[in-house]
């Protein structure tokens, strides 16, 4: 497993689609978003509200913080697309 990452401290944002986020590798901020399934998923909760998606978000993030970096890792050509962590991502 890799060693905890520095990560970007841009807020996380809700686009009423998914959660956009930002991870760090290699001193390279790296774009991403989290589908709203996937949120819900993770809680158990099915919700549409910013406050309760975002709140939901933050107590999952270091979980889909980890995924989101070993997603990244895994590609390819990592380019400038958004890296997205769906709902089967999740599972372990």
């Amino acid at each position: 497993m890799s060693a905890p990452l520095d990560f970007v401290t841009a807020s996380p944002r809700w686009d009423r689609n998914r959660v956009l986020f930002e991870i760090e590798d290699g001193g390279r901020a790296v774009a991403c978003a989290i589908s709203v399934q996937a949120i819900q998923d993770a809680s158990g909760r099915r919700f549409h509200d910013k406050t309760r998606l975002l709140d939901c978000f933050s107590k999952i993030r270091p979980r889909v913080e980890r995924i989101a970096l070993e997603k990244l890792r895994a590609r390819p050509h990592a380019g400038e697309n958004l890296l997205t962590v769906w709902s089967g991502d999740l599972d372990e």
